[in-house]
């Protein structure tokens, strides 16, 4: 006997047909079929003796497959999930790359029983993520199909039955210590996307994240930290019991239903305990699933959001008082030219009452500090530079630690005290577009070390010093803090306009724009506000606790003379961009380049290393501003009435929808090729651009500082 294939049990009346099925249909033939049955009180046992399998005791997963495996005959186990389907060639597939490859024990990649584009990229990237850590930390559950060497079972002793979690996990990671473990290239099994529909994807990547988190911390997540649990009741005994549920790693289980009965005893979820054990078999009642209770999200459904000044007690409250004036945060003129902002609250509220003191006051009395942890995405110098201009504030008010990685890290520290580094990823861009491949491998490189070091420091600090609160600037290691520590947290960024309104884009960007959407929602999820920042003011989404307020500028900005002279200023974030420097030398016209790090001039091009200093007055002097879709630079050329030439990163959604818009605001034009005759267009037409932007009105900082410190003093825990 080639192949003994050992699938665990319980009630599965409506999905083992199919995977029976897919195993009948395909050409090879040399195996047996193992059904590990959990007394299930359905027709399960029947429909598999129907397909001529053998029928022997289940239990737990654990149980179920270590008890199949003794009955087996077969050189090889292939331990399934009763709800999988076999794609076309399946074991031909399998064996051919086993035994090519001389294995020892392998996973199979997945495939969604679905249509749908968000269910093929996320599957997607579960296939990628296991395969580019497969010799970092071996990783897979059941629902890939696991398919290992009857000798290597009985050497590693089998499936851990003392586990009430990640017994999969554990087993493939033992018997990859030992042998060969690959992730099968060709090998595919069909998955169902019900739980993905029911559950959502959001609470999934939550719920799988945490425990793939803590597996490549070497830590076993056990079910009593997941927030399910199944409650059981018999008609006719006088007990309750109740089981939960496990987690599982990344997208791993993402497929499995867990509806209101005890399917998941052996369907590959892992259960904690069952109180009950008496003789009597668990009857068909069923188990009523109870959820742990979602946070509650404000909608934010006016125009106007009043605020009073601060206490002394550094109170700030939201009201509807007359005799405060308003904050328009939704407020955009009909050519989308402007946002209206108050600029006056501070003064109106020194009036209301002289013993309250302005925001920015140094010398602000206090009773106590709070202690905020303000944490900042490191890729790229923009999250950095929007969050320094609010740290500059903030930082006299509250007791401020600071997190962020790489550049963003040193310029951040170079500016403030309490200033740590932790992990960040980083996008790799070639020719202006991204690339998805390197960025996944740089990522999967670099995670383990990223782990560690923002363990050693974020999660130690937060145990150490409990903040009140957090603050994202588009930082992951924050959320998952948040979420491990129950530590509220404030979301203030650019990047969820993607998913917090009602954006535009152009059509053919549907997939960018679900990829961008998954990865914003695995970044931050369930903040008690989400302060927006945007040149464009798009509606809210209905139901979402978010505001949205003028871009944040540096002082230098705000304080600079806008001038015309005869150059262009060039930025491009990504130095591989040399198809564009060609295209401008043909170009009758000066432009001053950044973003290439070299000081020197190449005909009509000059190029500048940064200097702060240089680079402003390069800036307010330019005709005009050539970029790809940052969006520090297009804010800041927009405050300085500069038409702008946006080329976005093919890749990069939120490049492509800041592009867009200043397209459709008339603020400039936005292409996704390097065509000269395109520029020298755009620059036969500044003109009209340039009355688009005259007629928007400029607006400061103040609002949206005001917003960030009621927010964190209405969301703060209590000590």
């Amino acid at each position: 006997m080639k192949i003994s294939i050992i699938i665990p049990t319980y009630n599965e009346e409506k999905s083992l047909p199919g995977l029976l099925q897919s195993i009948k249909s395909q050409d090879f033939t040399d195996y047996e079929i193992i059904i590990a049955d959990a007394n299930s009180t359905d027709k399960t046992k029947d429909i598999a003796k129907s397909y001529g399998c053998r029928v022997v005791e289940g239990g737990l997963p654990a149980k179920g497959r270590n008890n199949g495996a003794r009955y087996a005959k077969g050189n090889l186990f292939l331990f399934l999930d009763a709800d999988l389907k076999l794609s076309k060639d399946y074991f031909e597939n399998t064996l051919n790359e086993f035994y090519a490859k001389n294995l020892d024990i392998a996973i199979s990649q997945m495939i969604p029983e679905s249509d749908k584009p968000s269910d093929k990229l996320l599957h997607d990237f579960a296939n990628k993520f296991m395969v580019f850590v497969e010799n970092i930390k071996p990783h897979g559950a059941g629902c890939y199909g696991i398919i290992v060497k009857r000798d290597l079972h009985e050497k590693i002793n089998g499936f851990d039955e003392s586990l009430d979690f990640g017994e999969d996990t554990d087993y493939i990671e033992r018997a990859a210590k030992i042998s060969d473990f690959r992730v099968l290239r060709s090998s595919k099994v069909i998955v169902s996307t019900r739980r993905l529909e029911e559950e959502g994807v959001i609470h999934l990547i939550k719920t799988y994240g945490k425990s793939t988190f803590n597996d490549f911390r070497g830590k076993r997540t056990t079910a009593d930290q997941l927030d399910y649990s199944f409650e059981h009741i018999q008609k006719n005994n006088s007990f309750t019991a109740k089981i939960k549920l496990n987690n599982y790693p990344i997208f791993a289980k993402s497929h499995y239903n867990y509806h209101s009965n005890p399917k998941a005893i052996a369907r590959g979820s892992k259960i904690n305990s069952i109180i009950h054990k008496a003789n009597s078999p668990i009857n068909s009642t069923g188990y009523k699933k109870i959820k742990k209770p979602k946070p509650i999200y404000l909608r934010h459904n006016s125009a106007n959001t009043n605020f009073t000044n601060m206490n002394t007690n550094r109170n700030i409250n939201r009201n509807t008082n007359s005799n405060t004036k308003n904050i328009n945060t939704n407020n955009i003129n009909a050519n989308h030219n402007h946002i209206k902002i108050n600029k006056n609250i501070t003064n109106k509220c020194q009036k209301n009452n002289k013993s309250h003191s302005k925001l920015n006051n140094k010398n602000l009395p206090l009773k106590s500090k709070k202690i905020v942890f303000y944490c900042v995405c490191g890729e790229g110098m923009g999250h950095a530079i929007r969050s320094g201009v609010i740290l500059e504030k903030l930082t006299k008010i509250y007791d401020v630690y600071i997190f962020s990685g790489d550049r963003a890290y040193k310029y951040l520290n170079d500016k403030f005290d309490n200033v740590y580094e932790i992990g960040v990823y980083n996008t790799v861009y070639e020719n202006n577009s991204v690339n998805d491949l390197a960025t996944f491998i740089q990522c999967m490189k670099s995670t383990p070390s990223d782990i560690k070091k923002s363990y050693n420091t974020l999660f130690k600090f937060a145990r150490k010093l409990k903040p009140h609160i957090i603050v994202s600037d588009f930082e992951n290691y924050s959320n998952i803090v948040s979420d491990l520590m129950h530590i509220p947290l404030i979301s203030l960024d650019n990047i969820h306009m993607i998913t917090e309104a009602k954006i535009d884009f152009p059509p053919e960007h549907q997939a960018d724009f679900l990829k961008a959407a998954t990865i914003v929602k695995l970044y931050v999820h369930y903040a008690k506000i989400h302060i927006l920042t945007s040149f464009f003011n798009p509606p809210i989404r209905k139901g979402r606790n978010s505001v949205i307020y003028p871009p944040i500028l540096r002082e230098d900005i705000l304080n600079l003379k806008s001038e015309k002279h005869n150059h262009v200023l060039v930025y491009q974030t990504s130095n591989s961009n040399y198809e564009l420097i060609e295209k401008l030398k043909n170009i009758n016209e000066k432009f001053i380049v950044y973003g290439f790090n070299i000081d020197k001039k190449d005909k009509n091009l000059i190029f500048r290393e940064f200097n702060e200093d240089i680079f402003y007055d390069d800036l307010r002097t330019a005709k005009a501003v050539i970029t790809n879709g940052g969006f520090t630079l297009i804010s800041e050329a927009i405050y300085l009435k500069k038409p702008i030439y946006s080329m976005p990163a093919l890749g990069n959604f939120e490049q492509i929808l800041n592009g867009y818009y200043v397209d459709k605001l008339s603020y400039g034009e936005y292409h996704e090729d390097m065509d000269a005759e395109k520029i020298i267009n755009f620059l036969n037409n500044l003109d009209k651009y340039q009355k688009s932007l005259d007629a928007r009105k400029n607006t400061d900082n103040s609002a949206i500082f005001e917003q960030l410190v009621s927010s964190i003093e209405k969301y703060s825990r209590k000590q």
